[in-house]
């Protein structure tokens, strides 16, 4: 086979492929070199914020060190303390004679045992041995012979040599008691060393803890021992891990001071004559130490409070969480406390020295803005939806009800026709079961009615009883009222709606024509100046507000009655002041509708409904017969009424 010609332009051999080579070897260097740099540094950002909050923690923790030196000596300096000092040094010099005297005799104790002891546990080894051959040799004669080579051995002597170089001898017996004697005599006179030392000891702890208590910050000795742990500090990474609400939080690897026993500013952290930067910023301590004695970060971590990523490591981004690919990032400093509301959403009030003010506030202010009355949430006004579910709750028995009776009437006429007795019998003890069944259900449903009971006279509507609007408005203000309501009351917690007129006309339309149409009582007009009497000494401006602008005065609870005159039916403000929880009507949940003197008469009854009288004449279930106001009854006579009405 023939060879193959050889190329005449051969880049192998026909030009150096070095630079090449060079090249890719030092783009590989450099791909090496930023690999290991991005694997120990770029990837691990958390060691640049430990190594600077070390160097920076050191820095503050000698200057405080100094400080408290200087702190401690004006403590120290105080009578009380040297007081306490002279009662301490003069209970130590009392008792430090007798402490020299009996640490003497125990030292001279512990070497005389040491000495004993070395020669007495071998002949108690030896003699435990053969007590034990002895009580386990079932041979007579042997067992006999072994009983007197103990009492033989018991009776050797053995020298034994004290520390002061004199030898005796002993047998076993006063060997044995004299180890007990001098045993003894040590725990006598450690107990009394004990007793000696505890009131130099008491004296002590008052000494130390009147400077504890009268020290700003930590004492030298505490500060010298946070300086040795911060400079032996190696970085690494500082977790949480709460396996049961999987949480693991790694949020210290960077806020390093977070749970430092001293208080960490954001200026005490910044470098000498600079402004506080990030780093400084991060080593801060915790805002309120005291919430995390309530809130362990070992039991709670710190993302369930504060939001963020808090296993993220590699970016400040990250480990906030302020990028696109997480839901949850942390909270800003204007929305700080609501983290609260994870766990305490039921709790209305939630206030910690400064913290949880601006959280109480705004439930505060979502209940008496009125938002409650359109936006549903958890722990507000939830009467209504337990009224529904008791409603539902009765429907259902009334209609299982009537199925048994159903039911229990057809087996009836089954057992009319049963071919034999024992059938009949059967059919019939059924029937008698489901008519049991329906009493228990009658029962039930006596005690839903109850709670239904309960439930009316506990619910309460942000807004007024509009079926009431003939009784109570002059029909030409309702439209004013629409077009928006701030104008006419600036304190009014209803919203503007932004309705055109065509709009108000149709919802004043609708208003005034599903009103009630019943007759009011007529009222003579009252003494106006003894109605002003009235309300400004009854409490009526603890809730409402009279006056406008500077001769405003009242409270801001409920609303403003200045121009109550231009808007309301003198009669029915007669009524409202009397009783504000009268109603027109009686409303029935369960037919859901209102019942009328009709209803009643239909029935024989009279038109009567309170809460003695609340049961409705149709179906015998529980009626609301009041306004669902939180406006309390005054108590005030019909004729108070009338001049608080004619002063408004």
């Amino acid at each position: 086979m023939p060879e193959k010609p050889i190329p005449e332009n051969d880049p192998v051999v026909s030009k150096s492929l070095a630079p090449h080579y060079v090249i890719s070897m030092v783009i590989l260097m450099a791909t090496l070199f930023w690999a290991l740099w991005d694997e120990d540094f770029g990837q691990r950002p958390w060691k640049a914020f430990q190594h600077e909050g070390k160097d920076r923690y050191s820095t503050f923790l000698k200057t405080a060190r100094s400080q408290s030196r200087d702190s401690q000596k004006d403590v120290e300096s105080s009578p009380d303390y040297q007081k306490l000092k002279q009662d301490y040094e003069n209970a130590s010099q009392n008792a430090a004679p007798r402490i020299k005297e009996i640490n003497e005799k125990l030292r001279d104790l512990s070497t005389m045992i040491l000495a004993v002891q070395n020669v007495f546990t071998d002949r108690r080894a030896y003699v435990n041995a053969l007590t034990y051959s002895i009580e386990t040799e079932t041979s007579a004669s042997s067992k006999q012979s072994k009983q007197k080579d103990l009492a033989s051995y018991k009776k050797e002597k053995t020298a034994v040599e004290f520390p002061d170089g004199k030898k005796q001898d002993f047998d076993y017996e006063h060997l044995e008691e004299t180890y007990n004697d001098l045993k003894n005599e040590r725990t006598q006179l450690s107990a009394e060393l004990g007793e000696l030392i505890k009131p130099v000891n008491e004296r002590k702890e008052k000494v130390d803890a009147y400077v504890s208590e009268h020290m700003v910050s930590l004492t030298p000795t505490q500060m010298a021992g946070l300086q040795d742990k911060t400079e032996a500090w190696t970085p690494k990474i500082l977790q949480i891990n709460v396996p049961e609400a999987n949480i693991v939080d790694r949020c210290e690897s960077c806020h390093m001071g977070i749970r430092e026993p001293v208080k960490l500013t954001a200026a005490a952290m910044s470098l000498k004559d600079k402004k506080p930067d990030e780093y400084a910023r991060a080593f801060t301590s915790h805002p309120e130490p005291d919430l995390l004695k309530i809130h362990d970060p070992e039991k709670y971590g710190c993302s369930p409070c504060h939001q963020g990523n808090g296993r993220a490591t590699t970016s400040v981004e990250k480990a906030h969480g302020t990028y696109e690919h997480w839901l949850w990032p942390l909270f800003r400093r204007g929305n700080m406390e609501a983290g609260c509301q994870t766990c305490h959403a039921a709790d209305m009030v939630l206030v910690s020295n400064d913290v949880g003010w601006t959280l109480s506030d705004g439930k505060d202010l979502f209940r008496q803005r009125g938002c409650v009355g359109c936006h549903r949430y958890e722990g507000y006004d939830k009467e209504p939806e337990d009224l529904l579910s008791v409603a539902q709750q009765i429907k259902q028995l009334e209609q299982e009800k009537k199925d048994n009776f159903k039911q229990a009437d057809d087996l009836m006429k089954e057992a009319d026709k049963a071919e034999s007795n024992e059938e009949a019998n059967r059919l019939n003890d059924h029937a008698v079961a489901l008519k049991v069944t329906n009493s228990k259900l009658d029962l039930r449903i006596v005690q839903l009615d109850r709670s239904t009971k309960s439930l009316l006279q506990d619910m309460k509507k942000v807004g007024p009883n509009l079926k009431d609007a003939r009784l109570k408005l002059n029909k030409n203000w309702i439209p004013v009222w629409l077009k928006k309501p701030s104008d006419f009351r600036a304190t009014t917690k209803m919203p503007n709606f932004r309705l055109n007129d065509e709009q108000i006309k149709a919802i004043s339309a609708y208003v005034w024509q599903s009103a009630l149409t019943d007759p009011l009582p007529k009222h003579k007009p009252g003494n106006a100046a003894h109605g002003k009497e009235l309300f400004e000494t009854r409490g009526c401006l603890a809730c409402h507000s009279i006056g406008e602008g500077e001769q405003l005065q009242g409270g801001t609870f409920a609303a403003n009655l200045t121009r109550v005159g231009e808007k309301d039916n003198y009669d029915y403000l007669v009524r409202w002041v009397h009783n504000a929880r009268e109603r027109t009507r009686p409303y029935c949940p369960y037919e859901k509708k209102d019942i009328g003197p009709e209803d009643f008469k239909k029935k024989g009854l009279p038109f009567v409904f309170d809460l003695e009288h609340s049961r409705c004449p149709n179906d015998s279930h529980e009626l609301q017969v009041q306004n669902m106001t939180v406006m309390p009854s005054l108590r005030l006579a019909p004729q108070d009424a009338e001049d608080v009405a004619s002063y408004l």
